[in-house]
């Protein structure tokens, strides 16, 4: 399924995190530690630096090599951009598959941009990294709904997700919360 994000409005809170990672790391704006909240780069706790770092050193590799093949570079905006390339949004359904173990598609979602299997590489590699950092620190991306998909969801969630997202009820499998205190434990004995 393509879509096209227009503009970081369209996005989630996990997807602009994701994007900002991404565009910081490619152009190297890191931010420092900060031993008040002990996080890194702005919202990663400081445990996640290495993995940033490695991600990071992979992106430059994936452009080095592009570089030196006189390829078109990776086509990612400024950091506090409001619009999204193609490539950027490419980068972001990688990390959904790569949240949700779909390394193949990963590359395949590649492919079709890059034919250098190198590049390839480099550039599953980060966004893999960057997926395991994401997820660590809580921030799963939202995987997009196919035609004949069921979305399931907790009660608490639908207003979030009906403001993000355009679902349809009969799409909705809503999970709400079973009352399983002892009176209610009582209340079962009793009958």
């Amino acid at each position: 399924m393509t879509r096209l994000s227009l503009s970081l409005s369209d996005l989630c809170c996990c997807e602009r995190l994701a994007l900002w990672s991404i565009r910081c790391l490619i152009s190297h704006y890191r931010l420092p530690s900060c031993p008040e909240t002990k996080t890194t780069d702005g919202l990663f706790p400081a445990c996640f630096r290495p993995a940033l770092d490695a991600a990071e050193g992979v992106f430059a590799d994936a452009t080095y090599h592009l570089k030196a093949a006189d390829e078109p570079l990776l086509a990612v905006n400024a950091p506090g951009m409001l619009s999204l390339t193609a490539l950027e949004e490419r980068f972001l359904r990688g990390i959904i598959a790569a949240q949700n173990e779909g390394q193949r598609e990963v590359f395949v979602l590649l492919a079709e941009v890059f034919p250098d299997r190198f590049v390839q590489g480099c550039l599953a590699m980060a966004l893999t990294l960057l997926a395991d950092c994401l997820a660590g620190a809580g921030h799963w991306l939202p995987k997009k709904l196919l035609q004949d998909e069921t979305t399931i969801s907790g009660g608490g969630a639908l207003s979030s997700i009906s403001r993000w997202r355009s679902v349809s009820p009969s799409r909705m499998r809503v999970l709400w919360p079973q009352d399983s205190g002892p009176l209610h434990d009582a209340n079962r004995m009793v009958h």
